[in-house]
């Protein structure tokens, strides 16, 4: 029987995104692997008589796992599975080239910045509803599946890796701050309280340790923080993209983004940031963090699992952003579990390549990978049940606590998904000017104004060329009046918009 999905809008706790291109809790290192078209393993197949199901990803954080369970689904459905795990830019050309010639695997990711609307469009991938067992949906967490994001028309044809949290929570090392003075059982908890604590473990470090380390050379993430800091000030920023347009007005120059900006540049001024910040990617900062060369690093959970692995020594935890000194007027913003893994609209296996995805959602193989650490399920219970890890436990009960749901106009409306795919970045965008700031510049409030004014053009530009391309769409869409952004931002409130 064919199950229909409600465009379900973000209620609960779903997934890292890690937003504008940033690290993700799923996508761990990618590797690289030469691959032989698919037209070519089918006639393989078709050969020796065995059934072959390709899977074809971008992501292979749970790699080990995943090859276990491969091995065993060979075994009970007497097939073979081709995994394959190919690095970014690989994965896009590979896949665009396959779907062209019709020789898509059974099984593949969405590419990242594809909107799932081109892609049913384009005919990528077949509705998995006639596919799965009754009751499956049902067992994602609220808001895993939202029309636009995983369903078009209540059909779904893609599935989320995992559910997303907020990625922007602060880790502290303890032996740093133990061994310059400060409290670890009384952490700072605002932007003076932080900024001091900063200062003074810079001091008794002389050189030797700092209060803060930035991996500031990849950008992304700092533009991620900075919206972030900008959000507990009031700004009602998101973490998906260059538009924020919030009650018709651009946020970008907004005065609590500012006020966001003035703290990172008053922690730049104490001298608090280790010098190598602007340069350093976000792994190489991890690891000096690890090093014990800094007191303080913001980023995401899949830090915990890697840090446990090859820094089994390292004393860490995890705390909550510092709020501004009046207090915190919204929550750190995330948005829903994203797209991830469907059924090609040309595999000749489709009932298989469900039974496939069904497996890797069950609570046994899903139990497997956050026990490991690092992952957060998006499958209803499994979390709580079998998260075992203790700072991957408080990263994920800090993130339910500090984290709040901000719409994503794509929910709202999945037309605005054309809005998207006409609009230019603006350079310098956020990360670039926070990395401005890094490096000593000052002149950011100009910056910003500048960043402002030349995003506004781009999304005015945007609706344009979609409307012209038969989108229907306005700039209400991106218009979020109701938004409290101290609390989540549920279905209820998508229907009252």
């Amino acid at each position: 029987m064919k199950k229909r999905i409600a465009a379900l809008a973000m209620a609960g706790l779903v997934g890292l995104s890690a937003g504008g291109g940033g690290e993700a809790q799923i996508g761990g290192d990618s590797e690289g692997k030469e691959q032989e078209s698919s037209s070519e393993k089918k006639e393989d197949a078709k050969g020796d008589g065995e059934v072959v199901l390709q899977v074809v990803d971008m992501s292979d954080s749970t790699k080990a796992r995943r090859e276990e369970y491969n091995k065993k689904f060979e075994e009970e459905n007497n097939c073979k599975v081709e995994y394959t795990v190919l690095a970014g830019d690989q994965y896009q050309t590979t896949i665009n080239s396959s779907i062209k010639a019709n020789t898509a695997p059974d099984l593949f990711a969405l590419p990242s910045g594809v909107k799932l609307s081109t892609a049913v469009e384009e005919g990528w991938y077949m509705p998995m509803n006639d596919y799965v067992e009754d009751g499956f949906f049902d067992t994602f967490s609220e808001g895993a599946l939202n029309e636009g994001i995983t369903t078009m028309d209540g059909e779904v044809y893609v599935l989320p890796e995992a559910a997303n949290i907020v990625n922007t929570l602060v880790f502290y090392n303890k032996n740093v701050l133990e061994d310059a003075g400060v409290d670890t059982n009384n952490l700072p908890k605002t932007w003076s309280e932080f900024r001091e604590a900063c200062k003074q473990v810079t001091e008794a470090g002389k050189g030797k340790y700092y209060g803060m380390i930035e991996g500031g050379k990849q950008i992304n993430r700092l533009e991620i923080a900075i919206r972030a800091l900008s959000c507990l000030a009031g700004s009602k920023s998101n973490d998906i993209g260059v538009i924020s347009m919030v009650d018709g007005k651009n946020v970008l120059n907004s005065d609590a983004m500012i006020q966001a900006f003035d703290f990172y540049s008053g922690l730049v001024q104490d001298g608090s940031f280790h010098p190598d910040s602007a340069n350093l990617a976000a792994p190489e900062a991890r690891a000096l963090f690890a090093q014990n060369q800094a007191a303080f690093l913001i980023q995401g959970a899949w830090c915990i699992s890697t840090w446990e692995k090859e820094n089994p020594d390292l004393e860490f935890g995890v705390m909550e952003m510092p709020v501004p000194d009046e207090g915190a007027k919204g929550g750190l913003p995330y948005i829903g579990a994203q797209p991830w893994m469907g059924i090609s609209k040309t595999s000749e296996n489709p009932e298989l390549a469900a039974k496939y995805l069904q497996g890797l959602y069950s609570e046994e193989y899903q139990s497997g990978v956050v026990e490991d650490g690092g992952f957060v399920s998006a499958i209803e219970g499994v979390n709580e049940k079998y998260m075992k890890d203790g700072v991957m436990k408080d990263y994920y009960t800090l993130a339910l606590e500090q984290g709040k749901l901000c719409p994503d106009p794509i929910v709202g409306n999945a037309d605005t998904a054309a809005v998207y795919a006409n609009i230019k970045e603006v350079s310098p965008n956020l990360g670039q000017i926070v990395q401005g700031v890094l490096t000593g510049k000052t002149d950011y409030k100009d910056s910003l104004n500048t960043l402002a004014e030349n995003t506004q053009k781009e999304w005015d530009n945007g609706i344009a060329k979609a409307k012209e391309a038969g989108a229907n769409v306005s700039a209400a869409d991106f218009e979020f009046k109701n938004w409290n952004p101290l609390e989540d931002y549920t279905a209820e409130n998508y229907e009252s918009k």
